[in-house]
């Protein structure tokens, strides 16, 4: 996950530069690449992040874990897919002409790049922490739980 949060946060850098300073002409060439470089990294990061959230959900749980993951994930969906428009819009408003959608293309960028390295912060946090145990109690029901058929209850 590290190496797709980092390439995420270079591609929305890229992106930014890539906005301000790349002629007309180039812009929609360039920009695809950048663009080329985010969806790689999404898919460096998704499924990792994934894994890593399902395994530590309890066999009997794993639906509700697979839930509660979607729900998290539909719920920053919708907070970024919101945010990040509105930074683009609030930066870009202006006479047109001015060169002022490029300059919000690369505010909304930041943005990303921004919350792409709390992400990545967290993950590296996340990975230098010691692993959490179960309490004895815990570990030994864990330990002792044997899945029943329907036909036995």
């Amino acid at each position: 996950m590290t190496v797709g949060l980092t390439l995420g946060i270079g591609a929305a850098l890229t992106g930014a530069a890539v906005a301000l300073y790349a002629p007309t002409e180039a812009l929609p060439m360039t920009l695809g690449v950048t663009q080329l470089m985010s969806g790689t990294a999404g898919g460096l990061t998704v499924s990792p992040n994934q894994t890593q959230v399902l395994q530590h959900a309890p066999a009997e749980a794993a639906g509700v874990g697979g839930g509660v993951l979607q729900m998290a994930q539909r719920i920053a969906a919708a907070i970024c897919l919101s945010a990040v428009p509105a930074v683009y819009l609030h930066a870009a408003s202006g006479p047109p002409g001015d060169g002022q959608p490029r300059s919000g293309y690369a505010l909304a960028s930041c943005v990303c790049a921004g919350l792409l390295a709390v992400a990545l912060l967290l993950s590296l946090r996340r990975a230098t922490a010691p692993p959490s145990r179960l309490s004895a109690p815990a570990a030994a029901r864990h330990a002792d739980a044997v899945p029943r058929s329907k036909e036995s209850t």
